[in-house]
């Protein structure tokens, strides 16, 4: 029986060590994919095929939400990356100006408070081939190096030479010009993805949001709202990406100086981060100046580990701007990890490199 007995509490120090083990993988696993995940997606920031001219930027800020104006698409090809910061740990990121929470999509029970918003523009890496049918009213560009055509998919078939409508020539927007044979400039999905982190893994609410409801979950998780089309009809969809993501902050580098325009580039700067900012209603004044940011991730157990509090203080951030960037744990019984990440972003900032 002594012998049957030590070899039960073995037996059971073991499996609640190797639980341990799993919970500890999977936090540090969850945590490295949203950071690499975050990494990746601003890595291809303001990538829109071959074009380096950008449209004009909107008069303020575009509407990360919007799916039918054609013209405020475009316009925001200008600013590729995009950001709102909670003010504090206890409030949450104001987006309350802008259609995803009149659509319902980003509420205040959506949004764990003190964690940033994070939007990002790009078009698929993918080309759509010629004689392939684009997704009835999904959003794609077309670009030369200097022009730019944003559609709604007609579900037509796409030729060598026909614009995103599979019908109209190319022209303007052709690979090349007389007298050669004209070719159609690459036809590529356009992208928005808007990053936040909710209270919940699983929503109750309608569009899948997370509404306090008692039946709810309360495992923060990063998620991501994607411009797509479903059954023909265009909408920004919520997408679960990391489960167990407490916070999430972001520092965007700013390109000022030399504040004249370059006429190699037809942009300010030089390519070079001046300044780190956090504070998107004082700076950066126009977001086509970010060309770096820096990614902060806090990444929790999504199960409680008995016999274990966490008395420990997370640093999120460098910058001493609105709000905090110093997290600390509430004495409870979930092991963390902070994550970060420092990045150039490629295209806006290829864009503003001195030849």
């Amino acid at each position: 029986m002594m012998l049957l007995a030590g070899l039960t509490l073995i037996f059971v120090n073991s499996s609640e060590a190797n639980r341990e083990l799993q919970k500890t993988a999977q936090q540090i696993e969850n945590g490295r994919y949203a950071i690499d995940l975050l990494s990746q997606n601003l890595h291809h920031a303001g990538y829109y095929g071959h074009l380096y001219a950008l449209p004009s930027p909107p008069g303020g800020l575009p509407d990360p939400c919007e799916i039918a104006d054609l013209a405020v698409l475009k316009s925001a090809l200008a600013m590729p990356v995009q950001g709102y910061r909670a003010a504090d740990l206890a409030t949450v990121a104001n987006v309350t100006a802008s259609s995803c929470d009149d659509k319902g999509l980003l509420t205040a029970a959506n949004l764990r408070p003190g964690s940033d918003v994070l939007v990002i523009r790009r078009a698929s890496t993918n080309v759509l081939a010629a004689g392939s049918n684009p997704v009835l009213n999904d959003v794609y560009i077309q670009a030369t190096g200097t022009l730019v055509d944003v559609q709604f998919g007609t579900s037509a078939v796409i030729t060598a030479n026909s614009r995103i409508d599979g019908v109209t020539a190319c022209s303007p927007y052709c690979k090349k010009t007389p007298p050669l044979p004209a070719v159609a400039a690459p036809i590529r999905k356009y992208m928005v993805h808007v990053y936040f982190v909710a209270p919940c893994s699983v929503g109750k609410g309608t569009l899948d949001v997370c509404n306090g409801s008692s039946t709810e979950d309360t495992i923060p998780t990063l998620k991501r709202l994607e411009l797509v089309s479903e059954a023909g009809v265009t909408k920004m969809k919520i997408i679960p990406m990391v489960e167990g993501v407490e916070y999430l902050k972001v520092e965007f580098g700013v390109d000022t100086i030399p504040a004249a325009v370059n006429i190699s580039t037809g942009l300010k700067g030089d390519a070079t981060a001046d300044a780190y900012v956090n504070d998107y209603s004082a700076t950066p004044p126009d977001w086509t100046s970010v060309i770096a940011a820096k990614v902060y991730v806090l990444a929790r157990n999504t199960e409680l580990t008995f016999g274990h509090t966490d008395t420990k203080t997370y640093t999120l951030g460098t910058v001493p701007a609105a709000g905090t960037t110093t997290v600390a744990a509430t004495n409870d019984k979930f092991k963390r990890h902070a994550f970060a990440a420092a990045l150039r972003l490629i295209n806006p900032a290829g864009r503003r490199e001195i030849p």
